[in-house]
């Protein structure tokens, strides 16, 4: 082989393993970029908070404040460390040096704050923009929204003890009062499963009593799924 075509074939591997380091150290880039920008409270909430979806918003935001451990933060249980520390040296002077739990602290509440922000409309957030921690939007939040939360759980619970299956089929009328089950529970007033079972066959039609008769005459209590499967099939011999 010519000593031109060794050159070559040389310059020829040595830019290939150039090209080679230089993907490699870009994808290295990308997925650090990609880890640190991972947040810890998971994917951002997609239902901004507005002055008449409280409720659903909480379900939605909470799951992942609890699972990365942040409820602290929220109803200050959390305390802030104290900002320095006083050192005493050998010679016995004193100095003051920041104090790192503090940092921690700080770096961790405002994550947390900037999660809550990011997760409500412009309308709310302007009622909360001069608040510094997550604990005192928390709080702000609370207050502007405990009534309206309230007025909601009692609406719920009125609509659930009035519920009739009417001419709904078994299905839309179990799902019916399944939801409404669904969105007491997402408030924090979650109903037991032996109450729905009461509610499901008190809104039941006359056409339903001997199947009533038959569940309240159970010495267990029946589950859900079971009144579920039972209705549905009592419904097709109608």
């Amino acid at each position: 082989m010519s000593q031109d075509r060794q050159s070559r074939l040389l310059y020829s591997l040595h830019g290939n393993q150039s090209h080679s380091s230089i993907n490699h150290l870009a994808m290295a880039s990308s997925s650090s970029a990609s880890h640190s920008n991972h947040s810890p409270f998971g994917p951002s909430i997609s239902e901004k908070l507005t002055h008449d979806n409280f409720l659903l918003w909480k379900a939605h935001i909470m799951p992942g404040i609890r699972a990365a451990q942040f409820e602290g933060y929220l109803d200050g249980t959390k305390v802030a460390p104290v900002k320095t520390l006083e050192l005493v040296k050998d010679d016995k002077t004193k100095v003051t040096t920041s104090n790192p739990e503090y940092e921690k602290w700080l770096k961790e509440d405002q994550q947390l704050l900037a999660h809550l922000n990011n997760s409500l409309s412009r309308e709310v957030l302007a009622q909360v923009a001069t608040k510094t921690t997550s604990a005192s939007v928390w709080a702000a939040l609370g207050d502007m929204f405990s009534a309206q939360s309230q007025a909601r759980v009692t609406n719920l619970r009125m609509q659930l003890a009035n519920c009739k299956k009417g001419g709904q089929t078994a299905a839309a009328y179990y799902a019916k009062v399944k939801g409404l089950g669904d969105e007491l529970a997402a408030a924090g007033r979650p109903v037991p499963d032996e109450e729905l079972v009461t509610f499901i066959l008190a809104g039941l039609d006359f056409d339903y009593n001997p199947l009533v008769s038959s569940v309240l005459g159970r010495t267990e209590p029946i589950s859900l799924s079971d009144l579920y499967a039972q209705l549905i099939a009592y419904d097709m011999r109608l």
